[in-house]
């Protein structure tokens, strides 16, 4: 029996999160997972990927949880663990269809543009891509392409990964992970320095052998958007140290308005970038702080010239 469609799989969970109501992991979802696809056999339960040897049911699974919740459909309060809230019980009222990752990727990137506003309302209006849709726009790709577009889904489950592990850490390790993370980026020999009355610093990255060319970093974990009263004091305490570059690091978003105070100072001579949770994450993957290469796929092609006849060349 063929593994259904990861569509199916992204219905299937949230009707199973809307039917419980309560917190759900990953496994708890595979038990459900049976009762509404009576079609999956043992068999399939047991079908492995041939590269990483990952269950294949169970990655669809996680897969999909993940883009619902990155649609706003699911809350996740730690990793790996999954509740359905309006938002998502609004959705499954709207549409029978079965829902596409198109639809949700959609969704998501609606979700990602209204987060950096200061009323960041999330629109309730479905927007349904059907099941056949989904597979038209699959089968119109080429494999290559397919591989990217899974290696992104793969990538944006591993964000939200990362930026719930963060939440778990202490304050004093998450500034040692975003110090850590600079000096991987190659901007210079770092320490951590935030304490009670450190007006502000949680990290200073020395450019320079003798430390005369400092740049200043202010990491924190947030809930909700960063609004312009912590920009403010950053840029003031960046001002008192005397300093002219500075870091602010969050694992939630800043508003739009934030961003704006941010580009002000740094117009008036303190240079200040804001990274958000999204950014932070994308970064640590980049420069593999935290992260492990699972599987490496080796793509090759045709050597031309291999094949050419010499006399003809």
């Amino acid at each position: 029996m063929a593994i259904p469609r990861a569509s199916e799989f992204n219905r299937t969970v949230l009707e199973i999160a809307a039917e419980s109501g309560e917190v759900l992991t990953i496994r708890q979802l595979g038990e459900y997972i049976p009762l509404k696809l009576s079609s999956l056999t043992d068999e399939d339960f047991q079908e492995r990927y041939p590269n990483s040897g990952q269950p294949i049911v169970r990655n669809l699974i996680t897969f999909a949880a993940g883009k619902l919740k990155r649609a706003g459909f699911l809350d996740s309060q730690e990793r790996g663990k999954f509740q359905i809230n309006q938002h998502g019980i609004n959705y499954l009222k709207s549409t029978s269809d079965e829902i596409s990752g198109a639809s949700l990727e959609k969704i998501a990137a609606r979700l990602r543009e209204t987060e950096y506003s200061d009323d960041s309302e999330v629109s309730e209006a479905p927007d349904s891509t059907t099941g056949d849709e989904e597979a038209i726009n699959e089968s119109d790709l080429h494999p290559l392409g397919a591989i990217e577009r899974a290696h992104d889904e793969i990538q944006s489950n591993l964000v939200d990964d990362i930026l719930d592990g963060l939440k778990l850490v202490s304050p004093r390790r998450f500034e040692q992970i975003v110090v850590n993370l600079l000096e991987k980026m190659g901007y210079g020999e770092g320490r951590v320095v935030g304490r009670s009355g450190d007006g502000g610093i949680d990290g200073i990255i020395n450019q320079d052998l003798l430390g005369l060319e400092k740049v200043y970093v202010q990491a924190k974990r947030w809930e909700g958007n960063v609004g312009t009263g912590p920009i403010y004091s950053f840029g003031g305490s960046l001002g008192a140290q005397g300093a002219s570059k500075g870091v602010f690091i969050t694992t939630s978003r800043f508003s739009s308005n934030a961003r704006q105070v941010a580009q002000d100072i740094s117009a008036r001579g303190n240079l200040i970038r804001l990274i958000d949770g999204q950014e932070l994450a994308c970064l640590m993957i980049r420069y593999n702080v935290g992260v492990v290469t699972e599987t490496t796929y080796e793509i090759k092609k045709l050597d031309e010239n291999f094949f050419s006849d010499p006399d003809e060349i």
